[in-house]
């Protein structure tokens, strides 16, 4: 019970936090990187066996399909739960309802996430200020085979609320949107999907409401980063409309591995989710991905193409697509207690220029995890992420840091200098600061 006064706390004074300036934040964010990390961490002398060392991903199951925050994510990058998921959350085991309800295939789980923005200079926009804006997802997953039902089945449903302005159209003005959290207020179902699996696993289906970047174009060491560009790339999201955060849209996916460590899979999309109606006018989005694994490291390639009619300038165009490829490569791993590892990525999307505001983007960067002493489970990451234009290239840089304060609470505080925001080398650099921090309810 010790546990409800500080979640009680934190939501109580989250309208003071909105007036705090972002430097006493990132002193408070210093402050808890310097405690030592509970003992699940540190005093550990020994694998457990049961966890994979610094593993990324496998193409047995690529993407991060059925998770919600930045714990499970990290988790499954970096092959051990140990230290970053909590078992039930703050919220406890609901005095062993939780247990039970997981025995019979059903697990319940919410995640707030709360964040604050400041743009210290530049920008687009020319503005400076602070601002708080947060998500709470609600997500519940049914596994058919524990709950008595039938073999290979999940069902998926996440609801989502947004509330609080976008930092990128309040203040920053920058092109590829500095926080991946920024959206408009809303109380939606985000996703709701049915997965059946054949052959044990070799083939899949998935129909309903479906997040694309939860299974394509994912970079897994690119998860770590807060800037939206490390997600799907700006030469797809901000060309067409997409099945993404915000609000996802109706789809069909098929994947088949053919061999260990291969996967080739396919979707067709809702031309447009925010309708979330089927409608010849918004066409289909159609993607087709292939991807290989292989010793914790990710290779990827993927076409995609939008069947709606497109007017770009003078032109009009029957559709738009694109190509894009990912490389998660694994460079080090250390044979101790923490998992520790680094990772590199490289991601790159390509467009037609004559039909696309975005014509182009590349990013990549660097992910640590677990290589500072008694800091056994935490990430520290640097990336950039260019996206091209018709007049200029804005390009973001991003230092970042995933602290995790408790099992059910993780502190992000990151840095972003945005060069010619919005894509106009007549603005200033936007010298941006996000902290954010994620509680497993």
């Amino acid at each position: 019970m010790r546990r409800f006064p500080i979640l009680i706390l934190i939501f109580s004074e989250m309208g003071n936090y909105a007036k705090l300036g972002m430097s006493s934040l990132i002193l408070l964010a210093v402050f808890l990187a310097a405690v030592p990390l509970p003992a699940y961490g540190a005093d550990r002398t020994e694998h457990d066996d049961t966890h994979v060392t610094g593993a990324a991903p496998s193409a047995e199951d690529p993407g991060f399909a059925g998770t919600a925050g930045s714990a499970e994510k990290e988790a499954k990058v970096h092959g051990h739960e140990e230290g970053l998921v909590a078992e039930h959350g703050v919220t406890g085991d609901w005095g062993g309802l939780r247990d039970s309800l997981v025995a019979n295939g059903v697990t319940i789980k919410a995640l707030y996430t709360g964040e604050m923005a400041s743009a210290f200079s530049g920008g687009a926009l020319d503005k400076t200020g602070s601002l708080y804006h947060d998500n709470l997802d609600l997500t519940m997953s049914i596994d058919t085979a524990k709950a008595g039902l039938w073999e290979g089945g999940t069902f998926w449903i996440y609801g989502l609320r947004n509330h609080g302005a976008d930092p990128s159209a309040e203040m920053i003005g920058d092109l590829q949107t500095a926080s991946n959290i920024g959206a408009y207020d809303q109380f939606i179902v985000n996703e709701a999907w049915y997965n059946q699996d054949f052959a044990d696993g070799a083939v899949a289906i998935l129909a309903g409401l479906h997040n694309l970047n939860s299974e394509f174009y994912v970079s897994t060491y690119g998860t770590l980063f807060l800037n939206s560009s490390f997600g799907v790339g700006p030469e797809l999201s901000h060309n067409v409309p997409v099945s993404i955060f915000p609000q996802s849209g109706l789809a069909a996916r098929l994947r088949v591995k053919p061999v260990e460590n291969v996967y080739v899979q396919a979707a067709i999309y809702d031309g447009n989710p925010l309708t979330r109606e089927v409608k010849s006018s918004e066409g289909n989005l159609t993607i087709a991905e292939a991807g290989y694994a292989v010793d914790g490291s990710d290779y990827k390639i993927g076409y995609w193409r939008h069947s709606a009619e497109k007017t770009y300038g003078d032109n009009t165009f029957d559709g738009d697509y694109g190509v894009y490829g990912i490389v998660d490569q694994r460079i080090l791993t250390f044979d101790n207690a923490a998992h520790s590892s680094i990772g590199v990525f490289l991601e790159y999307g390509w467009v037609p220029e004559e039909r696309n505001h975005v014509t182009g983007y590349m990013g990549g960067g660097v992910h640590m995890h677990g290589l500072i002493p008694t800091r056994d489970v935490d990430d520290l990451g640097f990336a950039v992420a260019m996206a091209k234009t018709h007049l200029d290239t804005e390009t973001a840089y991003e230092l970042t840091y995933r602290l995790v304060a408790t099992s059910w609470l993780a502190v992000r505080p990151s840095l972003q200098w945005i060069q010619n925001p919005g894509g106009d080398a007549s603005a200033k650099t936007a010298n941006v600061g996000l902290l954010r921090f994620e509680a497993q309810l």
